[in-house]
């Protein structure tokens, strides 16, 4: 019989993976708010969780599908949702609405083909690499246009057949 309890499901690295949907789930709000550069540093906070949790599944030994379904569904949101609301936010009005809407799905097309597809590396760059891009180009005043040229690249380039390393 498979394990429903949830609490016994949850293995520490879960705790991780949790931090990581909080700190992006907040930075949403902050963006929200017009905070960015504090939406920008929990993204980066999310980013940490996010490595962090893979660190701790394997040093304890508890990889499961469990907890890669639920890295995925935390990284959509700290990853792909986020950006697309810092730049929503940042642009102040609709214009750029189709690029947010396609670079969110991008980003769940990216992850669920990385759940199912077995491979060594990565296919297609990782969805967590703009919890690093777009606080830093945020950090470094690059333009609004700058930054939906990048996520635009960064749309194509999740869904691309690249293959990238595993750092």
């Amino acid at each position: 019989m498979k394990e429903t309890c949830m609490l016994r499901m949850l293995k520490i690295a879960d705790l991780f993976t949790l931090a990581n949907l909080i700190c992006g789930l907040a930075a949403i709000f902050l963006f929200i708010d017009g905070i960015f550069l504090g939406g920008a540093i929990l993204m980066l906070a999310a980013l940490i969780f996010d490595f962090l949790d893979g660190r701790v599944a394997r040093i304890t030994k508890n990889q499961n599908e469990f907890g890669k379904e639920l890295d995925s569904l935390c990284d959509m949101v700290s990853f792909g949702i986020a950006p697309a609301v810092m730049l929503f936010m940042m642009a102040g009005e609709g214009g750029y609405m189709l690029l947010y809407v396609i670079f969110a799905c991008c980003g769940a097309l990216r992850l669920a083909r990385f759940n199912v597809v077995k491979e060594k590396g990565f296919i297609g760059m990782p969805i967590t690499v703009n919890g690093l891009l777009f606080p830093v180009l945020l950090f470094f005043h690059a333009p609004l246009i700058l930054l939906h040229i990048v996520m635009g690249l960064s749309a194509v380039l999740m869904v691309s057949g690249l293959k990238f390393k595993k750092i």
